[in-house]
């Protein structure tokens, strides 16, 4: 018997390739090849192939807050893509595999289209071919994947001991033994029959380690180096609301002997030159003695430093202490990857989030202590959360020093916060592909659409102060904002909305950056900047006023004024955020500037004064940045309005 096991392509803004391993797969097709199955592997994003698609009408809504040419470094996303394997090149590999059965993962659910139209393709290459399909969005959607009419069985649970005796029985023609196998879902008689759980495996240790032969290796590299995931734990003991890996690996935490990871890892280096390694463990550190353990051996065995760690999913610094941190940075963590979720005392209780943020606050002094570069995550747009409780997490990370990784929440099926939202009616929409971070899909009485894209582009313009004070000469103490955000003499002065500017060469990140971070601080507006035109002589931009939310930019100045921002990389070199949102600063005409109308467009009034110097042109419309909407003190305590809900 032989089984094509496929990695679907993705539909989305984004990719990240080193996060696209497909450990799951190659954890399957070894205990496939253990029973005596030979596996192939189509890994449909295993390519650079992508390629910009019409956006879906179901994210039309989208549009306005997604600007294509923006080159501002703060800016959210961009194109909708198709990132992968083109559908006929998928359609005739799995013609070419001649695969008796064809096993599909469905890993998230906001992909779980493109897992179903992989499906159908090969049933358009074979239609008596059987299709499997697993993965975290099938335990949570089993009935309605199950009822697609090109999938004939469905996995729950973990497959590896599951799925060799589900390709036994199709192989021996024994339809009868369907109904004794854990975790199996199938069709009979016209109707379906799903299992009342999935299968969890308490001896992980018994499992073959991944078939990693059946990838490229050097197409998972950081900085040169070739990187695979680690997992030596399974399962998560903790019941957070918004969390559905309870549903594929249970709620138990079930561990990987010392001997077993380090033999792992042997084999990763000696054979496929792995020399970082990405602990993908559901909480690594939930046994705190185990995980300082797990990094004396790695330690002895590879000595200080001998390899790189990382933990790119995250650790939950509840369960993290100051020996830990110690261990993490003597061990080869370079960085360390803390989830916060929210600052809110009375919002972690509510999602049943274990840990307090003086605890948190703790960790990530030892880390910077100790030379960690830390990213934190939040997650903005919690069903009852406030503007205000999502601003004051943000503040919170803006003075540590930390990056702020922003998540915007999106509603997982089988979870508790998925039945609060079905509830509250905050659902607007039945299709599942909009439960990704990237359509900001949930809205409340309490916050906006608007109000979430606002908050995440804030983030970004925070995380862009602390990456200009990471490379200040000195690295501590405190630095002038004006220093900071300098800007070349080609860009003297504020940004004005809708005009054109014509450069003799083509701007850097940090001048466009220092450009537009000093437009938001001095008067209050988040601008976007498209490349308009290039030639041999000068190059065109264009500047714009980004959608963004009056009320969350007001809140933010009450509460950011004259706080400080601290460095990452130099976490002891902060600035103060004084005089945000003051009246712009004129220059006064020291160079001569022409100013041309656009068509259609009337000039700038006699006298007028214009931003800019030698070198660069200014077209457009006249003014400067507009003036900040007033701010209202009822605007955070409004009730129930159909404004920007789409």
């Amino acid at each position: 018997m032989k089984i094509l096991l496929i990695q679907p392509p993705v539909e989305d803004f984004y990719q990240t390739t080193l996060r696209t391993l497909p450990v799951g797969l190659l954890y399957l097709a070894a205990s496939l090849r253990s029973a005596g199955v030979e596996v192939e592997l189509l890994d449909c994003q295993a390519t650079l192939h992508r390629h910009v698609l019409e956006l879906p009408p179901e994210f039309a809504y989208l549009q306005p807050f997604y600007q294509l040419a923006n080159v501002s470094p703060f800016k959210l996303f961009s194109h909708y893509r198709h990132y992968g394997l083109a559908w006929d090149e998928i359609r005739e590999r799995i013609r070419q595999a001649h695969a008796d059965i064809i096993g599909i993962s469905a890993l998230f659910t906001p992909f779980y289209r493109e897992a179903l139209r992989v499906a159908a393709l090969a049933k358009a290459v074979d239609p008596a071919c059987p299709v499997v399909m697993g993965g975290a969005h099938v335990n949570a959607c089993a009935e309605q994947v199950l009822a697609d009419p090109h999938v004939d069985f469905v996995v729950l649970g973990e497959g590896e001991r599951t799925l060799p005796e589900l390709v036994s029985a199709l192989g021996d023609n024994r339809p009868t033994a369907l109904s004794a196998l854990c975790g199996v879902g199938y069709k009979a008689g016209g109707k379906l029959y799903l299992p009342d759980h999935g299968d969890l495996i308490e001896d992980i240790d018994a499992l073959p380690l991944p078939a990693r032969d059946l990838i490229d290796p050097a197409r998972y590299t950081l900085g040169g180096k070739r990187v695979t995931m680690l997992i030596t734990s399974r399962g998560c003991p903790y019941h957070c609301t918004f969390c559905s890996i309870f549903l594929t690996a249970g709620r138990q935490f079930r561990t990987r002997s010392l001997s077993s990871i380090i033999a792992e890892m042997k084999i990763c280096r000696e054979r496929f030159g792995t020399q970082i390694f990405d602990i993908e463990d559901d909480n690594f550190s939930f046994d705190q003695k185990r995980a300082v353990a797990i990094l004396a051996v790695i330690r002895e065995e590879f000595g200080d430093q001998g390899i790189e760690l990382l933990a790119m999913n995250g650790i939950s610094a509840a369960n993290v202490n100051e020996e830990l941190v110690e261990a993490m940075r003597h061990t080869g963590f370079r960085a360390l990857n803390l989830a916060l979720v929210t600052s809110d005392a009375r919002r972690q209780r509510a999602t049943r989030r274990p840990g307090s943020t003086p605890h948190f606050d703790r960790v990530v002094q030892k880390g910077a202590e100790v030379g960690l570069e830390m990213v934190n995550y939040l997650i903005l747009g919690l069903p009852d959360s406030s503007l205000e409780e999502m601003l004051a997490s943000i503040v919170h990370l803006m003075e540590r020093p930390v990056l702020i990784g922003p998540s915007v929440f999106y509603a997982t099926p089988g979870t508790a916060s998925y039945r609060q939202c079905l509830e509250r009616g905050l659902l607007t929409s039945p299709e599942l592909a909009l439960q990704r971070s990237t359509c900001f899909p949930v809205e409340t009485p309490s916050f906006t659409r608007r109000d979430l894209v606002t908050l995440f582009r804030l983030c970004r313009v925070l995380n862009g102060i602390k990456a200009r004070l990471d490379t200040q000469p000195g690295g501590a103490g405190e630095y002038a904002w004006d220093d900071l955000a300098a800007c070349p003499s080609l860009l003297t002065g504020l940004p004005r909305v809708d005009m054109l500017y014509h450069v003799p060469r083509k701007l850097t990140e940090v001048e466009i950056g220092n450009w537009l971070l000093r437009a938001f601080l001095q008067a209050g507006h988040m601008l976007g900047m498209r490349l308009v035109r290039r030639d041999a002589t000068q190059v065109t931009y264009r500047v714009y006023e980004e959608i963004s939310s009056a009320p969350v930019l007001a809140t933010f100045r009450d509460m950011a004024i004259g706080r400080r921002v601290y460095g990452v990389k130099q976490p002891r070199a902060w600035t103060r955020l004084y005089g945000l949102y003051g009246p712009p600063v004129l220059l006064a005409e020291q160079a001569l500037v022409s100013t041309t109308p656009l068509e259609g467009e009337s000039g700038p009034p006699e006298g007028a004064p214009a931003y800019g110097s030698t070198g660069i042109q200014l077209h457009g419309r006249t003014g400067g940045i507009p003036t900040p909407e007033p701010t209202l003190s009822s605007a955070l305590c409004r009730g129930p309005t159909g404004a920007g809900r789409r």
